[in-house]
């Protein structure tokens, strides 16, 4: 929590604001409270010391960590107490929040997903729209997808033409695990042990295979060359990316087999 916002709740919350002046009045004891800097937000001078008034200094916690102090004689500790509380029950409000917002943008991606892979069955068509869905996701990064070839040990970048890199070959490195794998956030590629030494040129990536009745077919993931921390709200929306494209990927590979395979038509 910034200190903007701890100032706010002190200061000037509708509920918070009024239940700390109560606290405060019930007590003749002077209290100061500050920030992790030890900016004052709220210096309480009604109240008085003397030489024999221990002081103590309390922490105001927000999951754990401190955001502020609360400093005086023994009633500090049960404000702080109180601060923390009112503290972490307003950044779940914002959690809660944040979360039903993405939820929202995730609902939004999938119908507009749904609708702009439906108008095609080209496979370049098809991985474009995907591509560029997986390069917005929120947190950043470039969007890419790689189809498994019948040849050669690696997977071919679709559509054609787009940046090879990065590199995914069967059973190697984080791409090769994740293709065999599950879905996956790595946040610190060179320290992964699995990075191969193409991957390790990367920071951060969050990528999922691509699936089709169990088959593998391919990957989809973002990558990052700066490191950025991915979320699992951005798994979730590379996710949906993934379970709408592979389908659609297959029925346009099948499409294209068949539109190949039959003979040119004579004028």
């Amino acid at each position: 929590m910034e200190t903007a916002e701890l100032r706010r709740l002190i200061v000037r919350h509708r509920h918070l604001a009024p239940m700390l002046s109560v606290l405060l009045a019930a007590t003749d004891a002077r209290v100061t409270i500050t920030d992790l800097d030890g900016e004052i937000i709220l210096d309480r001078k009604a109240g008085f010391t003397t030489a024999d008034t221990q002081l103590e200094r309390h922490p105001i916690l927000v999951d754990g960590a401190p955001v502020g102090w609360v400093e005086g004689p023994r009633p500090a500790g049960a404000i702080a107490a109180v601060l923390s509380y009112a503290c972490a029950r307003e950044t779940d409000k914002r959690a809660l929040a944040r979360e039903a917002l993405d939820r929202y943008r995730e609902l939004n991606l999938i119908y507009d997903l749904a609708d702009e892979i439906g108008a095609t069955l080209e496979t370049d068509a098809v991985a474009q729209v995907a591509v560029t869905e997986a390069g917005r996701l929120p947190t950043g990064g470039r969007g890419f997808l790689r189809l498994v070839r019948d040849t050669a040990n690696e997977l071919e970048a679709r559509p054609t033409g787009d940046d090879p890199e990065p590199v995914v070959q069967p059973g190697a490195g984080i791409l090769g695990a994740i293709l065999a794998g599950d879905p996956e956030i790595v946040n610190d590629i060179p320290g992964d042990p699995r990075a191969t030494p193409a991957e390790g040129a990367y920071a951060s990536l969050v990528a999922a295979p691509l699936r089709v009745r169990g088959e593998r077919i391919g990957i989809i993931g973002t990558i990052s060359l700066e490191p950025v921390e991915y979320r699992a709200s951005d798994l979730r929306l590379l996710g949906a990316i993934a379970s709408l494209a592979a389908p659609t990927l297959d029925q346009a590979a099948v499409h294209e087999g068949r539109r190949t395979a039959s003979p040119a038509v004579p004028d």
